[in-house]
């Protein structure tokens, strides 16, 4: 569905993914060292793309998503163009009186090793392997396909991350002794997920990718640890049906007419 205005004013968790590959040739073609996979808020809104898929929605969730995508726009509106920070999203979500947390927090954290020098190959051209061995590690690192179908991740994106993640990668050449790491971010995405048919919550998640090289030298003996780091984060939030009750009709009227309005 193509709206000319979004419930928040950025482009959905895909659209960043899906650019930040397009600027990683760019990045790699110029020889810049910037960073391409940065985002601190990006919306995924599921089904509510779908025409009409609002309307059959429970009440609670559209007051909910009226009421947090104004609290989201005002943290927005007070950064000025400032970087969101994580904790200020978890913030915003945890404080708001409409919304309580359901199920745990989940975290969780991984690395992908490679103790062969040549598994990551420093001119940016991914292994075929390497690729399906760092898809198979991050769909277990994740290990929610909502949030891989928002993000849509596919092979040829892992495929990219390989190669940033091999360019990114610095060999410390010297003959003496040495214990170096070199480390650097390859991705970074916190994404506020919308809830819809068939998931009546939202959603808040962050994850993060990044490249590292443990390089250790004596003499002409070397060993190298090469990999990816990567580490997952998701928050759940329901009605609070205490709060919710207590609401007037007419507001409540009011918010029902506001979330069915941005997903006309």
């Amino acid at each position: 569905m193509n709206r000319t205005k979004r419930p928040l004013d950025f482009h959905e968790a895909s659209e960043v993914i899906s650019m930040a590959m397009k600027n990683v040739i760019y990045h790699k073609t110029s020889g810049s060292t910037v960073v391409p996979f940065h985002c601190n808020l990006a919306p995924a809104y599921g089904k509510l793309n779908e025409k009409g898929a609002i309307k059959s929605m429970d009440e609670q969730l559209k007051i909910i998503i009226a009421g947090t995508t104004r609290s989201m726009t005002k943290l927005i509106e007070e950064r000025k163009g400032k970087d969101i920070e994580w904790s200020q999203i978890v913030e915003v979500m945890s404080q708001n009186p409409l919304l309580e947390p359901c199920d745990d927090v989940t975290e969780r954290s991984d690395k992908y090793i490679k103790h062969s020098s040549g598994a990551f190959k420093f001119d940016g051209s991914p292994d075929e392997t390497i690729v399906k061995e760092v898809e198979a590690w991050f769909h277990k690192l994740i290990s929610d396909e909502d949030v891989l179908k928002d993000t849509k991740i596919h092979i040829d994106v892992y495929a990219k991350i390989v190669a940033e993640s091999g360019a990114r990668i610095q060999d410390f050449v010297t003959l003496f002794y040495k214990h170096s790491t070199h480390e650097e971010k390859i991705m970074d995405i916190g994404v506020l997920r919308y809830p819809d048919i068939d998931h009546p919550f939202f959603k808040v998640y962050r994850i993060q990718l990044t490249a590292w090289s443990t390089c250790e030298r004596f003499l002409f003996e070397q060993k190298d640890t090469h990999g990816i780091t990567g580490s997952f984060t998701c928050r759940k939030y329901k009605p609070r049906a205490s709060v919710l009750e207590k609401i007037s009709e007419k507001v409540k009227q009011k918010a029902v007419e506001e979330a069915e309005a941005m997903f006309d």
